[in-house]
């Protein structure tokens, strides 16, 4: 893969922050897979799109990767889960904008979009 740091560092981010979310929901409440799974399923999807360079890759990584944030955000400062399941989303939340932020970057820009 020809691809600048920053969009395998957002790849790894977005993949291993998926896979995070399953295993987090599987150790903590394995009732409710519904919203991990299809986070999961949108971060392949996206992950897909950042390999194959598709044009709309990087404004749908940016609202991905928010909606993401925003939601690992609402379990953080909620009282129902455990506190390594809050600490966890946190720094998912830190991971997720920090992705937003190097998808925007001169580098990864040139690279989505000039095919």
């Amino acid at each position: 893969m020809n691809a600048p740091t920053e969009v395998k560092v957002s790849l790894g981010v977005i993949g291993l922050g998926a896979v995070l979310f399953v295993a987090v929901a599987l150790a903590w409440d394995s009732q409710n897979l519904r919203l991990p799974i299809g986070a999961g399923i949108v971060a392949v999807a996206v992950c897909v799109g950042l390999i194959v360079r598709l044009r709309f890759a990087r404004v749908v990584t940016m609202v991905a990767t928010c909606l993401f944030a925003v939601v690992h955000l609402l379990i953080a400062l909620s009282d129902a889960p455990p506190w390594w399941v809050r600490v966890v989303s946190g720094l998912l939340t830190a991971a997720y904008l920090y992705t937003a932020v190097l998808v925007n970057t001169e580098p990864a820009r040139d690279h989505l979009e000039s095919k």
